[in-house]
């Protein structure tokens, strides 16, 4: 009986060993696990780490977005040039200032205006443009501009002109865009209308856009 007893004793400790070595290999492999997880986490952390700088760009655009808002002055803030110049060069126009016009309607709110000197540049980035016209005055010094389409769009996005202002002058530009007509959806439609002039008994031009 003591030797059975011995024996069963015995068994009963083998097993708890054995028992006890698979309780630690198991923590073991969960230990490892929570190791091998932690770089997912630092993989996380890195990633909001990368994007960090994309939202610090767009803070930047805000910014100046504000910036250029803020910085839109009157048209005739500064006082025009009594002989012509030549038409501004590209460099010219990347620092011109933004201007404010006489008229702006809800049709041009999302165009801006831009003078250097006596010359005036109206661009309408968002603007499907289908065509620009000069429908009567003066034609020296009027260029018209129609963006390329972008975005996978087939359809021209963006356009602008520019022009002279000088005592004297008097101007109407229409530009369009498409829009649903007897010719399809593809019909060429008003959508604003600039027009200028300065009379020679006025103190300084008007521009509306509407």
């Amino acid at each position: 009986m003591r030797l059975r007893f011995a024996w069963i004793a015995w068994m009963a400790a083998g097993m708890a060993g054995v028992l006890a070595a698979a309780a630690g290999t198991s923590g073991a492999q969960q230990d490892g696990a929570r190791s091998a997880a932690a770089p997912a986490g630092a993989q996380q952390d890195g990633a909001r780490s990368d994007a960090a700088p994309a939202s610090a760009q767009q803070d930047a655009a805000r910014s100046a977005a504000a910036t250029d808002a803020g910085e839109e002055r009157p048209l005739d803030a500064e006082p025009f040039p009594a002989e012509a110049s030549k038409q501004p060069t590209a460099a010219e126009w990347k620092a011109a200032p933004r201007v404010r016009l006489s008229r702006t309607g809800p049709a041009a709110a999302g165009c801006r205006a831009y003078r250097m000197r006596e010359w005036l540049r109206i661009r309408c980035p968002e603007l499907t443009v289908s065509a620009i016209s000069l429908l009567g005055g003066k034609t020296e010094g009027v260029a018209f501009w129609i963006d390329p389409p972008r975005g996978g769009s087939e359809l021209p996005r963006g356009g602008e002109v520019m022009f002279p202002i000088r005592r004297g002058d008097r101007r109407v530009i229409q530009i369009l865009t498409f829009g649903p007509g007897y010719d399809g959806p593809f019909t060429l439609l008003p959508a604003i209308v600039v027009q200028e002039q300065w009379l020679d008994d006025e103190p300084a031009p008007t521009v509306a856009a509407s």
